[in-house]
């Protein structure tokens, strides 16, 4: 069992980069993705064992298949938030 293993959703939207659905070791708070998202980008923080190295990075997790608004807004908004 992992010593950690936090990690938040991030919706890209027309507004902005929104929070969603967050896991803080063993409390989770779920979030119903925006209507309007075109990007879920997952930042993760995982801590295997107390000796061990902090593994943390993002993964996109779903993509509309509008490639331009993606781009578009990737370029408004840059990349997704990497903070829990």
């Amino acid at each position: 069992m992992p010593t950690s293993d936090e990690w938040t959703e991030w919706h890209l939207t027309s507004r902005g980069w929104l929070c969603g659905t967050e896991q803080k070791d063993y409390r989770r708070v779920d979030r119903s993705p925006p209507a309007d998202r075109v990007l879920t980008s997952k930042y993760r923080v995982y801590l295997r064992s107390s000796n061990a190295m902090v593994d943390k990075g993002s993964e996109d997790i779903w993509r509309s298949p509008d490639n331009d608004v993606v781009d578009e807004l990737l370029k408004l908004y840059g990349k997704p938030p990497e903070h829990l």
